[in-house]
């Protein structure tokens, strides 16, 4: 008796490290991980957009319970976050590795593409054209080919069990701008990184007239606000306001410049954009032995005293003296509720008031009298100048470290659009067989669902039909209720 065994051949397993990158690679080109990524960046950016509107606060006053929730909301800058930047780095990545997948197809198609092809695919095209000739199949196909390169068709035949098959094409290459076009993809990604890395966005800068104040962010620029002026209109609603500014580093001027609303500062990669203007007040505060504590300008309106809330006013706390000074301006809309005004203050008037801070304060209770411009008075130990009135501007100042990429990106963007869109590659396909009467040639074009595509082709089959002098038949394989639609183009003799 004789016994058979069956063994499977030994297959050599692949190492670990090769599997894993295929594992990786397989994750990048997968489409399944590709809508995941894509929809992950779109709530993160819708939650970053609605984080600098009133929809959080709505949310949390609609549904208290979720009061912390929208807190944490207001207080996370999701651009500048951690999973942001991660996200785009992997649609990056992504992007890269499906690009480097597809590029040895593209090239194939461009540099050796394939010739043959079937009836088939001939006979179930949207669009085909077929001639009829005494020719044959050889004789016939050579003048395909040479009609075809008058039109500037590259062309490549390969014979087939008797019968020739034709390849022709025209702006091959154009195939290459998805390259810049993806690029510029990767690169506008990039470009989010490096500006929520690198880059900042400061809405509230705020100078005081003749104030200097420093910028920030690791620039090492500091502003100084030269002047401010503004121009009302009749109803008194500002129509221009322009902030003349001069920009330092290091102690030395490096630009000057003008801004209004609508025209920003830029400085190197620093941009400056005007966004409002409020009262200030310039003080000097000297304590007892004569140290100065306050020499600036103090912007009027983020604070609201109780003496009158609807008046400009500012707080700040003295340390070293250890007291906490409020400043209230006059009313500016004086017949706006007048019973809240308790001070009655009068144009050129500031009502200023100390209040113990800290457990070490000199004084027990609140200090308050009301100052003339220019005048000078004591408040407790220490030494208050009203220098005089002055106008605040409010900023805002953005850096984008990714504008460069961005604007590199935009021109390959556009360019590969452009290529593609104008400059579309376009494929024949072709079989020449013999016939009892010679030979007949049939066309087609790799164009599914493109109708410009096949409006090329009528267009090319017909100076085909013209240059070799044949008749053309153009068979049209669209749904109709009179079923498949069908029409001749005749060639002159």
């Amino acid at each position: 008796m004789t016994h058979v065994s069956l063994d499977r051949p030994a297959v050599n397993p692949r190492a670990l490290p090769e599997l894993v990158v295929d594992r990786i690679w397989r994750f990048f080109c997968s489409v399944r991980a590709a809508i995941a990524e894509i929809a992950i960046l779109a709530l993160l950016v819708l939650a970053g957009t609605l984080r600098g509107s009133s929809v959080p606060r709505t949310i949390a006053d609609t549904l208290p319970f979720a009061t912390p929730l929208v807190e944490r909301w207001y207080a996370w800058d999701v651009f500048r976050s951690l999973p942001f930047a991660s996200i785009l780095t992997v649609l990056a990545v992504a992007i890269a590795i499906c690009t480097i997948n597809r590029a040895p197809g593209i090239w194939q198609a461009i540099a050796h593409p394939t010739v043959v092809t079937t009836h088939g695919f001939l006979r179930n095209a949207e669009t085909s054209a077929t001639f009829a000739s005494a020719l044959s199949a050889p004789e016939l196909a050579s003048q395909l080919q040479d009609a075809l390169r008058a039109g500037r068709y590259r062309t490549i035949g390969e014979e087939r069990s008797g019968e020739v098959h034709l390849y022709a094409d025209r702006w091959r290459y154009s195939r290459l701008a998805t390259f810049p076009f993806h690029l510029a993809l990767i690169m506008i990604l990039a470009g989010g990184i490096v500006g929520a890395a690198w880059g900042f966005r400061d809405n509230d800068f705020i100078i005081p007239e003749g104030s200097v104040r420093e910028l920030g962010h690791g620039t090492g620029l500091t502003v100084r606000l030269d002047d401010f002026s503004e121009v009302y209109r009749e109803d008194g609603t500002p129509l221009v306001y322009r902030s003349d500014v001069t920009i330092m580093k290091n102690g030395d001027t490096v630009n000057t410049g003008s801004m209004t609303v609508n025209n920003p500062l830029t400085f190197g990669d620093v941009v400056f954009y005007q966004s409002g203007f409020g009262q200030a007040v310039a003080l000097k505060i000297e304590d007892s032995a004569g140290e100065v504590l306050f020499d600036d300008a103090l912007p009027l309106g983020p604070f609201q005293s109780k003496l009158n809330p609807d008046a400009p006013a500012a707080r700040m706390d003295l340390v070293p003296a250890g007291v906490a000074m409020s400043i209230v301006a006059p009313d500016e809309n004086p017949a706006n509720a007048p019973e809240l005004d308790t001070l009655r203050l009068r144009p050129g008037d500031m009502f200023f008031m100390i209040r113990p801070l800290g457990a070490d304060s000199p004084i027990a209770a609140p200090i308050g009298a009301t100052v003339s411009q220019g005048e000078s008075i004591e408040l407790g130990d220490l030494s208050l100048t009203f220098v005089r009135e002055r106008r605040f501007s409010v900023l805002q100042v953005a850096r984008n470290p990714g504008i460069p990429l961005f604007i590199a990106a935009s021109v390959l963007l556009v360019g590969g659009l452009a290529v593609t869109f104008y400059f579309p590659h376009r494929r024949i396909r072709a079989i020449v067989s013999p016939t009892p009467g010679g030979s007949e040639a049939q066309l087609a074009p790799v164009a599914r669902r493109d109708w410009s595509a096949k409006r090329v082709f009528e267009q090319v089959a017909g100076d085909v039909g013209r240059r070799i002098g044949l008749e053309s038949h153009l068979r049209m394989n669209e749904p109709s209720p009179i079923g498949e639609a069908s029409y001749r183009v005749v060639a002159p003799p």
